[in-house]
């Protein structure tokens, strides 16, 4: 039976492992019965998602029923209000990831709108689980609901996210003030949601997990509290002068629980992220932050191509800076999405229309080559393999395919570094021996 599917294999990114585990498939009645009637475009897809993922491949044998998903248009985020608890939840992500990936696969939607998919997904889950934690634990302070904000950082935040990233996440709750009733109870109460919410999203069963959390872009990190009020995280921004703690903000957006708080704090820091006056001390602030950058380029081992020479955070760090130099005058900066920004840069006349060209496919061909290793085993992997065998399958997953394995993966180097250049010339310009922008 496998024989049928011969030349499908060979083209696959692995051909010898994705023919063990399409014959270990083909013993499922679902699997077998989908694939007698799909078009081989179909077939493609499945034994390219199964040679590159891991973690897809058993989630397929565990829910077979699941190979009907590729293909799919259709959100499976539209199922969510029946999900009556975590478990649930978890297997409607595994079967949207399925989805996701097989349309970032087959390659017929912008890339953009994967990064999207994967960064609505996130949305989604974060604001049910609250809502199930609500629901099952009963949470109330003096009868009442325990009001607080979620914020999103980082890829999330900009709707960007990975397949494998850590959800960088902010918590903010009511002024004491504002509360009326036992502050101490309130604020046990808010403490409990949080550490609830945070052990479902983290929690590691046979059928998968939910997210990695990261909540050290707080005030004070790791040793702070979970969550400040309102009022006191206003105050600690007004009197932050990390330059990285402005970066980070740039990226933040109200994900769940009380919109009102979530707006609330966006607006009071508002002045904090999109500044009316850069000092000296701002642009000195910033070329610390290249330096830092620099030196971690410098440190031994395999290219990485989040923080590597010429990698994903050299175009971000240059977009960024533009963005807080020049955001004050030009609200439509005022935004947390990196290709949305650049677009707009372009409409200004900070960016050429060409040089973002070059920049866009070289920012979005990183953050691929990013997900094809998260791809692998759903984890937050940024190295690229030294091993030639296995960065040929990756290279293989992203179109390099040719029946020669060394040319294949000379195409594959000699474009890579293509892109690298590009990114790295996007570091190269911000802030250059010092100079101001």
């Amino acid at each position: 039976m496998i024989s049928k599917y011969k030349d499908l294999l060979d083209q696959s990114p692995n051909p010898e492992l994705a023919s063990l585990r399409l014959e270990r498939l083909l013993q499922e009645d679902a699997v077998r019965d989908v694939l007698n009637e799909k078009p081989v475009e179909f077939t493609r897809v499945f034994v390219h998602i199964i040679a590159v993922s891991n973690f897809l491949f058993h989630y397929l044998c565990r829910e077979p029923e699941a190979i009907h998903l590729i293909g799919s248009e259709n959100s499976e985020l539209n199922k969510i209000e029946k999900v009556a608890d975590i478990e649930g939840l978890r297997s409607l992500k595994y079967r949207e990831l399925l989805r996701i990936t097989a349309l970032d696969i087959y390659n017929q939607v912008a890339y953009e709108q994967i990064l999207l998919s994967l960064s609505e997904l996130a949305d989604v889950i974060l604001d049910k689980a609250l809502k199930l934690i609500d629901a099952e634990q009963e949470l109330k302070w003096s009868n009442k609901e325990v009001p607080m904000a979620l914020l999103a950082m980082g890829k999330l935040g900009a709707q960007e996210l990975n397949y494998s990233s850590d959800v960088d996440l902010i918590f903010v709750c009511a002024n004491r003030e504002d509360i009326d009733g036992d502050v101490n109870e309130y604020h046990s109460a808010v403490i409990q949601r949080i550490r609830l919410f945070i052990r479902y999203l983290e929690e590691v069963k046979a059928t998968g997990f939910l997210y990695r959390v990261d909540l050290n872009l707080r005030p004070w990190g790791r040793s702070a509290p979970l969550v400040m009020p309102i009022d006191d995280t206003e105050h600690y921004y007004e009197a932050s002068t990390e330059a990285w703690e402005r970066f980070a903000w740039l990226r933040a957006r109200f994900v769940a629980g009380s919109l009102s708080l979530g707006a609330d704090l966006l607006e009071r820091l508002h002045p904090f992220r999109y500044r009316n006056i850069l000092g000296l001390d701002d642009l000195e602030r910033f070329i610390g932050i290249k330096a830092e950058m620099a030196d971690i380029r410098q440190k031994q081992g395999s290219w990485n191509v989040k923080m590597g020479d010429g990698g994903i955070r050299d175009i971000e760090f240059f977009i960024q800076v533009l963005q807080l130099v020049n955001a004050r005058l030009h609200p439509e900066l005022q935004q947390t999405n990196t290709l949305k920004l650049l677009t707009s840069m372009v409409e200004i006349g900070l960016v050429d229309a060409d040089e973002a060209r070059n920049i866009r496919e070289s920012y979005l061909f990183l953050r691929r080559l990013e997900n094809r290793l998260q791809m692998v085993d759903e984890l937050q992997v940024h190295d690229l393999p030294d091993d030639e065998e296995k960065r040929l399958v990756i290279a293989r997953s992203l179109g390099f395919t040719d029946a020669d394995k060394s040319v294949s993966l000379n195409n594959f180097n000699k474009y890579l570094i293509s892109q690298r250049n590009v990114a790295k010339a996007c570091f190269d310009k911000v802030l250059l021996k010092g100079q101001e922008i």
